[in-house]
């Protein structure tokens, strides 16, 4: 049928200019682009304050890691691993 993706080039353009000619196709399609225009304009603001947010703590991990070496908890014992628990009765 059509082999280049640049053969629908004049029927997208054409098809536009007519969209934005109609005066209520123009202003669906222009609702539209403002709706894009805000969704993309939160994502890059988002981007913006998530990115140093996540830096800063991934160098804040980094910083309280290396004060003190984690240590491993002790294992129980088996006396422990098996002991009922107690419940409280007041």
């Amino acid at each position: 049928m059509v082999e280049y993706f640049y053969a629908w080039t004049p029927l997208v353009v054409v098809g536009a200019v007519v969209v934005l000619f109609l005066p209520w196709l123009g202003l669906i399609a222009l609702m539209i682009a403002t709706a894009a225009a805000l969704a993309a304009l939160a994502a890059l603001a988002w981007a913006v304050v998530a990115a140093p947010l996540a830096v800063g703590r991934a160098i804040g991990h980094r910083w309280n890691g290396r004060s003190a070496a984690p240590q491993p908890s002790p294992a129980p014992s088996p006396a422990e691993r098996t002991a009922p628990v107690a419940l409280r009765h007041d």
